[in-house]
């Protein structure tokens, strides 16, 4: 019997394979758990649900990865009821995103009765050009966090500046190009200067190659984010996305895994009722009825798959695949 410490029972708890991983909604802390006791642990449920709330958006962003004729399909009743579905099958995270979420129709008291009718954490990525003072005053306390995408268009100094006065809990979305990792050091403490407390840094998956790190790019921004992390990791947390992969070898990171977790760890639902092993995966599997979503997350998992867009570190199936990715990328 694996005894949890007093301070962490009231955790919820998702069985990893080999492993039990305890969440705290309210902190947001993670607890893995790892041992005798926990080796004959299976995971059934992802630890999060990413879920295209809307397709639709008010910005038209030329790297925007979402498939811009995908239809708006859910109902606020529908996405309730996937909320109850998910807490039943056991998942920890609601991560909204879209489109724009804050444009789905009853959107603040969506996060409200997910938080209190539930025990999900939900979360949001927001272009931060709609989170008003109002808005954020009606989601006081029924989100875990939110993410605001960093964009060279928008005045987000005006956004980050509004969250930090209304203690918000919030991180940015900081997209890494090669223009970016030149400014990245200034832009970290210009960030932390104005209240922001977390930046997660995203690395670009799609088809323009002047928007890739590679070669001395890619090794300087990594000894870069290796040193802002070691003097300024106590004013603001660096995060990489699991997409970076084993790229950024000087990186100090949590957990170092060999693959990425998509359709395992995270799985994707898209705004036309689409199950996906990833956000930037074609395709996906249509969902019927919300309770076949535990049937489908064992199938997908059964085969994880790289996805077509460069920039995935995925390994490929194949030798063949793993050429095709690698022209793709101008690498070959």
């Amino acid at each position: 019997m694996h005894t949890i410490a007093p301070s962490f029972r009231g955790y919820r708890r998702l069985p990893l394979d080999g492993k039990l991983l305890l969440f705290d909604r309210e902190s947001g802390t993670n607890v893995l758990l790892e041992g005798d006791e926990t080796a004959h642990y299976r995971q059934v449920a992802p630890r999060v649900l990413q879920v295209s709330l809307t397709n639709v958006c008010n910005k038209a962003c030329a790297f925007c990865y979402r498939p811009l004729d995908a239809a708006s399909g859910w109902r606020y009743d529908e996405m309730l009821e996937l909320a109850h579905v998910a807490a039943r099958w056991g998942v920890l995270e609601l991560a909204f995103g879209g489109g724009e979420p804050t444009m789905f129709p009853r959107f603040a008291e969506l996060l409200s009765d997910i938080w209190h009718q539930t025990p999900l954490c939900p979360n949001f990525t927001t272009n931060g050009t709609l989170l008003t003072q109002k808005l954020l005053a009606r989601i006081e306390g029924v989100y875990g966090q939110i993410q605001i995408s960093i964009y060279d268009d928008e005045n987000y100094w005006a956004v980050i500046e509004r969250c930090a006065a209304a203690g918000a809990r919030f991180g940015l979305n900081y997209l890494v190009t090669p223009q970016r990792a030149r400014t990245f050091e200034a832009d970290l403490l210009a960030f932390a200067e104005r209240g922001a407390r977390d930046v997660l840094l995203l690395s670009y998956k799609g088809h323009d190659p002047a928007l890739h790190l590679r070669g001395e790019q890619l090794e300087r921004f990594d000894a870069s984010v290796a040193r802002m992390h070691e003097r300024y990791g106590h004013r603001i947390a660096l995060k990489v996305d699991v997409c970076w992969g084993a790229r950024l070898r000087h990186t100090p990171q949590l957990l170092y895994a060999d693959d990425c977790g998509a359709g395992r760890n995270f799985l994707s639902v898209s705004s036309d009722k689409k199950i996906l092993s990833c956000s930037f995966a074609d395709g996906g599997i249509p969902i019927g009825d919300l309770a076949e979503l535990p049937r489908l997350y064992q199938q997908l998992r059964a085969c994880p798959t790289p996805v077509t867009s460069p920039g995935c570190t995925r390994p490929a199936s194949s030798p063949a695949a793993q050429a095709s990715s690698a022209a793709s990328l101008g690498l070959s």
